[in-house]
């Protein structure tokens, strides 16, 4: 009887993921588009419009069974024939499935899924390739991987062949070879001088960031800021282990560097201490990214700092009890 609940849920996200799908069956003769039987097809319970199918989605790719995400995965490979729409949001999430998902079948329609956006996949290149020759995978997954990275690459090179490509930097026109070395590593077109110039810059940023750290907690952490160092005392003062100025992969290539990790809960806390134009445009983008990847965040605003302590231990209580909240500790 206890199985009962789980197995009707199973049922009924199968019977979603395989109606939303049909939204967007390719044509028999022209697998490159949407059939227009699909397209007149009536819009199920629940969706307003077929963009809409985009974010129950996000949603399929989590659930627990897989079968589910692996329908779902295969349906994101067919919404490719809508366009641009789609792709900047469900290649991350693709390329995340592709790498982690605990069911090999599922990576390989991940894989297959990602090879039907062609050129525009070009950033996830290297998961592919890391598929591709990972040792124990079932030949079934290694070959999708491998045939997808041959996908990409030759309509990538198609696309070179009629049109120029650009440096994002000072304009000049590049090479095909610059173009995917830039697009590899940054996901931007950069001619050769202005790639090494970019990854200068990045070791420069590092050393710039170490040397920043002057300030330090009680428990020996070293910190950049006051507002930094007082999150981490009071993070220190209630026992919660964290990691500082750490990178992670939080979705397919999108990469992080939260202020503060907490892995015991995984919640992610920000202290954002700048207003200028470019910081906002940046601090913007990274909470994007957690929504994006459905991450747990707190954001800590230099404008908190009178009563940062208080705003800290309210947002952190949304997740999880804190040690000096608990009965024992007010006696």
């Amino acid at each position: 009887m206890a199985n009962i609940p789980k197995l009707v849920r199973q049922h009924q996200e199968l019977e979603r993921v395989k109606l939303l799908s049909h939204l967007f069956d390719p044509d028999p003769e022209h697998p490159e588009r949407i059939a227009d039987s699909a397209k007149n097809l009536p819009l199920p319970p629940g969706l307003r419009s077929r963009a809409a199918a985009a974010e129950e989605f996000t949603s399929l790719l989590k659930s627990e069974f897989g079968e589910v995400r692996r329908l779902a995965a295969s349906a994101l490979g067919k919404m490719a024939a809508e366009g641009d729409y789609y792709y900047e949001v469900f290649l991350p999430l693709l390329a995340d499935l592709v790498r982690n998902d605990e069911r090999p079948q599922v990576r390989q329609y991940a894989a297959k899924a990602i090879a039907r956006y062609g050129e525009k996949s070009v950033r996830v290149l290297d998961a592919l390739k890391d598929v591709a020759r990972e040792d124990g995978a079932p030949s079934y997954l290694r070959n999708a991987a491998a045939d997808a990275v041959a996908v990409i690459q030759n309509a990538n090179r198609a696309r070179l062949a009629h049109r120029k490509n650009w440096c994002t930097r000072c304009k000049r026109s590049i090479t095909d070879e610059e173009y995917m070395a830039g697009m590899e590593r940054w996901g931007r077109p950069y001619c050769r001088h202005c790639l090494d110039e970019r990854e200068l810059e990045n070791v420069n940023f590092e050393f710039v960031v170490e040397d920043a750290k002057k300030r330090r907690t009680q428990g020996g952490v070293s910190v950049q800021s006051i507002g930094e160092k007082r999150i981490a005392e009071f993070l220190e003062s209630e026992g919660i282990a964290f990691m500082y100025d750490e990178r992670y992969r939080i979705a397919g290539d999108a990469v992080v560097r939260p202020d503060f990790y907490l892995p015991e809960f995984d919640v992610y806390i920000e202290y954002f201490g700048m207003n200028t134009p470019e910081y906002i445009r940046n601090k913007e983008q990274k909470k994007f990214l957690y929504q994006r990847a459905g991450k747990k965040l707190i954001s800590i605003s230099y404008k908190d700092d009178e009563r940062l302590i208080e705003v800290l231990r309210e947002k952190l209580s949304r997740y999880f009890r804190l040690k000096s909240d608990t009965p024992s500790a007010s006696k």
